[in-house]
């Protein structure tokens, strides 16, 4: 019994280590954003929705940062690891408050996808991180909830400060 156990986990250990080591095949996706993807539609959502849009984006930005920081020497490592945390922290607000909204857990469990080109996928995370603040604007105004309203203003103002380093590395990649 111990022996099959032992086995199953050195033959699971085997395809993890081939993944850690960029040894696997290009048919293991699960851990590579879309960068490049168009930005949701442009409609004026109720709060629910646009808490669901915001979900969305920031999973993108959060997971494409994550991906894209392995293929940067130290220095763009470390900044794209810091906008990686910056969005998981605040999705992990954000599906707070779509449960508070909603009463459903989870929210905006989509796959992103693959990433591009390298400076292609960082000008996609620029641009989104981008229109990432200006929708977290536009749910902030339109709250009624004055808690929520203050977090997402403070979220418009993180995810210029992210879109800012993105922009600079991007700057500096030349």
């Amino acid at each position: 019994m111990m022996d099959d156990i032992l086995k199953g986990s050195l033959s699971d250990f085997d395809a993890v280590w081939q993944r850690v080591t960029g040894q696997g095949g290009d048919d293991d996706d699960r851990n590579t954003p879309v960068c490049d993807r168009p930005a949701g539609p442009e409609k004026a959502p109720v709060p629910e929705d646009a808490l669901l849009l915001l979900i969305h984006d920031e999973t993108c930005a959060g997971a494409c940062a994550a991906a894209l920081s392995r293929s940067f020497p130290a220095d763009g490592r470390a900044v794209l690891q810091r906008i990686a945390a910056g969005s998981q922290r605040r999705l992990r607000r954000l599906r707070a408050e779509w449960f508070i909204a909603t009463g459903v857990a989870g929210g905006g469990n989509e796959d992103c996808g693959r990433p591009a080109e390298k400076l292609a996928s960082l000008r996609a995370i620029y641009l989104q991180l981008r229109t990432l603040a200006e929708r977290y604007d536009a749910a902030s105004d339109k709250t009624p909830d004055p808690d929520l309203r203050d977090a997402l203003a403070a979220f418009a103002d993180q995810a210029r400060c992210a879109a800012r380093e993105a922009r600079a590395l991007l700057i500096d990649s030349f």
